[in-house]
This record gives C-alpha cells, sequence and structure tokens, in this order.
C-alpha cells in the first residue's frame, strides 16, 4: 500500500512540473538597421510622440503659443574621425501664412489657424525643410528640442483635434 502512495505522489508531482514546463509560448522579434555614420540613434528615439495638450483658442488668437513640451534625439558611441558637426532637418509641410513661409509644420486635423513650432534648446525656431547644424561631442549626446502649437495673427483660431508629423534626417560634417 505505502509503495502505491508513494508512486501515485511522485505521479503527482512529475505531471505538475510538466504542466508547470510549458505554461505558455510566444515570440520576440528584433529589429532594427545598421547606418554609415559616427553616431547611433538610441533605440526608442526613431519614433516619438509629443502631446502638445488641450490648448484653449483664445491663447492662440491673434499670433499667441501653447507652453512648449520637450523632445529630444539622443546619439550614442560618437566616434569622432573628423565629424564633429550635425546637421539636423525636420522634413514636413510647412505653412504659408499670407505669402509668407513661417518654417512652422502644418496641422491636420478639424482645428485649423495654428502650426507646430520647433524650437531649438535656446528657443530660436528650427525651420521644417531647413537645416539646423549642432556641434556633438565623442561619447553619448543629446540634441534638445521642443515643439508649440502656435497661432497667427489675423488667423481665425478653429478648435478641434489636430496632428502634425515630420521626419528629421542627421548628416554629420
Amino acid at each position: 500500500m505505502k509503495k502505491v502512495i508513494l508512486a501515485t505522489l511522485i505521479s503527482g508531482v512529475m505531471s505538475a512540473s510538466a504542466l508547470a514546463a510549458n505554461s505558455g509560448s510566444g515570440e520576440v522579434t528584433f529589429t532594427g538597421s545598421i547606418i554609415s555614420a559616427p553616431c547611433s540613434i538610441a533605440p526608442g528615439v526613431e519614433n516619438q510622440e509629443v502631446e502638445l495638450g488641450q490648448v484653449s483658442d483664445v491663447t492662440l488668437i491673434a499670433g499667441g503659443a501653447s507652453s512648449a513640451q520637450p523632445f529630444s534625439i539622443k546619439l550614442e558611441g560618437c566616434n569622432l574621425e573628423g565629424d564633429n558637426v550635425v546637421k539636423v532637418t525636420f522634413n514636413g509641410t510647412e505653412v504659408v501664412n499670407g505669402e509668407t513661409n513661417t518654417g512652422m509644420l502644418q496641422i491636420t486635423g478639424d482645428a485649423s489657424g495654428a502650426a507646430v513650432k520647433i524650437m531649438s534648446a535656446s528657443g530660436a525656431l528650427v525651420k521644417v525643410n531647413s537645416v539646423y547644424q549642432q556641434a556633438f561631442v565623442k561619447g553619448d549626446n543629446e540634441l534638445k528640442f521642443s515643439a508649440a502649437l502656435q497661432g497667427f495673427k489675423g488667423a481665425t483660431v478653429v478648435p478641434g483635434n489636430f496632428s502634425a508629423v515630420t521626419n528629421f534626417t542627421l548628416t554629420y560634417q
């Protein structure tokens, strides 16, 4: 009788461990790309979303702007072999206000009368489709920017949801 009980206990323990060993499965896919550049772009930085929030139309009337929201491009393992300037270009549809190119990014959606303004760390306008230069050093670097929703003088601000997309490209000199 003791042998039957012992055999039953052993088979129960073994079947429980067999179930625990195969409690699920899945797949992990690793992706990326190899680039010809003196720096690597940090993972997660190549695709970002910057939330500009719910901005009052009153804030934008007469050329006002929302508060600036920071974002950055992180560069890793920069190897200086003569290269010490990185050129950043934010590509997208530039807003024309009247006859003037604004250097700002057009918004799409229900809202209108405003655009996304990209700024450098010093607060200067970084024009869409234009080159912005910044020095970098050996090792890791962070290119800091901010963005705000900018209203236009004389434009009618229409409330609603909006979005704007820009792609950035980096070149080294």
